[in-house]
């Protein structure tokens, strides 16, 4: 049976958020299919950060055309824009940009007051459901600031989770890590696969640790974006 694409990049230049004038990838065309396991591969500043933030709707491209569940986002009405966000989830590096003066819970909670227009009262067990299943619960009502990197990691993760979404984007999650949280890491998203039909899209530095889960593997470099194996670059 042939899975549905969720994510398809035609013909697209891509840009840094902050310089918009000059593309750092040019003629990117790639499509993942629901249920897919993607992992990218890019050195510092090649550009994989910022095709991730293309790919889902963050970052608009120079030019070319980005869809998501078949919209194309340079021309999606804004109540069609609503919902490919709500199904979307981005977990970016380095403690998943926090805001710093709302509790762990509230950060968590942040989508689902968003989206699902829910008051807090309202929200509370489903935030109290993901804590528990990352073993965050204890930290609900600190300040982010408050946690190790590795849980703020953790935090975002459920933040991005919060409603059930169709792809997830996890840009270079597991950097600074220590074994245990990697292999948290890969215990957490392989059960969240085996529950549902979520695709998944990974930056990172090293495909190494990834290798045993991914089924697509891509490097990004040189301006390019190319599909590879899984032997390439290890």
């Amino acid at each position: 049976m042939t899975r549905a694409v969720q994510l398809e990049l035609v013909d697209v230049d891509v840009v840094r958020e902050e310089d918009r004038e000059r593309p750092i990838l040019h003629d990117v065309n790639w499509s993942v299919r629901e249920g897919e396991w993607w992992t990218l591969r890019g050195a510092p500043s090649s550009g994989s950060s910022s095709l991730l933030a293309t790919a889902a709707g963050l970052n608009p491209p120079a030019r070319g055309a980005v869809r998501l569940f078949g919209h194309d986002l340079a021309h999606a009405s804004d109540a069609e824009q609503t919902a490919v966000r709500r199904e979307v989830g981005f977990v970016f590096e380095r403690g998943g940009r926090l805001l710093g003066r709302l509790s762990v819970a509230d950060n968590v909670a942040l989508p689902l007051r968003y989206h699902e227009n829910l008051q807090a009262d309202e929200a509370r067990g489903r935030v109290e459901m993901l804590l528990a299943r990352a073993g965050l619960e204890r930290f609900a009502d600190l300040l982010p600031s408050r946690l190790s990197p590795a849980m703020q990691q953790r935090v975002a993760l459920l933040r991005a989770l919060a409603n059930p979404v169709r792809i997830l984007f996890l840009d270079d999650p597991l950097r600074g890590l220590s074994a245990a949280d990697v292999h948290w890491w890969l215990h957490f998203l392989r059960e969240l696969r085996a529950a549902s039909p979520v695709s998944l899209v990974v930056s990172t530095y090293d495909f190494s640790v990834w290798r045993d889960d991914t089924n697509h593997f891509a490097r990004v470099e040189d301006g390019r974006f190319r599909e590879t194996g899984a032997g390439d670059g290890l």
